[in-house]
């Protein structure tokens, strides 16, 4: 989380910070910009750093959507962008499903960093060089507009249309929604967010204990 990366030259598009060639950053503010305010040139950043390069880091997320038997999970690149800099469509998408994400979002909500950062409505990331600080803010306006939701990421393509994962946390229960392909994602989600606290019902298992004859 510490280590310090340099920009160098990069080609990013889509919603970016405009990082800029020679500054530095934590690798955590990195993650900041790229999971609260979802920076595209973050992730670039982020996928070049990576031991072999961006190629080697898509090749990891593969690896480890395979290994949390995502099944119907291929990533093409860091960003899930789906044209490039001259909106030209891509050769190679992007591709999941509401399972797959759901899926994902449990796994990487074990993580107190990543939990705590896409609940945040605003961070600020420093450029070590200069000092300039850039002021993010998180678009998932259901933050501010329902306590019980926790985060935890937006996307948009034109393929894929509106999309947000979500998280929402009450005493009856925890749980995660997943809204794709919409054209009203948080009003959608707060929908069915409702619809399931107020059909299902949560129960605390308990093992039973098993007693064993001497």
């Amino acid at each position: 989380m510490d280590q310090i990366i340099e920009i160098e030259e990069i080609e990013s598009f889509g919603h970016t910070i405009d990082f800029k060639t020679g500054q530095k950053f934590y690798v955590k503010d990195l993650l900041l910009a790229l999971l609260v305010a979802s920076a595209n040139d973050a992730a670039e950043i982020l996928a070049q750093n990576y031991p072999g390069g961006k190629e080697a880091f898509v090749q990891a997320m593969n690896e480890k959507a395979e290994s949390l038997n995502m099944n119907r999970t291929h990533f093409a690149n860091p960003t899930g962008l789906d044209s490039d800099v001259n909106e030209r469509k891509l050769k190679d998408f992007n591709l999941t499903t509401a399972l797959d994400l759901s899926r994902l979002a449990r796994v990487v909500l074990r993580d107190e960093f990543i939990a705590r950062s896409v609940n945040e409505t605003f961070v600020v990331v420093t450029d070590l060089v200069t000092g300039q600080e850039y002021l993010l803010y998180n678009i998932n306006v259901l933050l501010n507009k329902r306590p019980e939701i926790k985060g935890i990421k937006t996307g948009w393509t034109e393929e894929a249309g509106e999309c947000l994962v979500a998280l929402a946390q009450k005493k009856e229960g925890s749980l995660i929604t997943v809204v794709l392909g919409s054209q009203d994602r948080f009003g959608e989600t707060e929908k069915l967010i409702d619809w399931a606290y107020a059909n299902f019902s949560w129960q605390s298992v308990i093992e039973p204990t098993l007693e064993l004859e001497h």
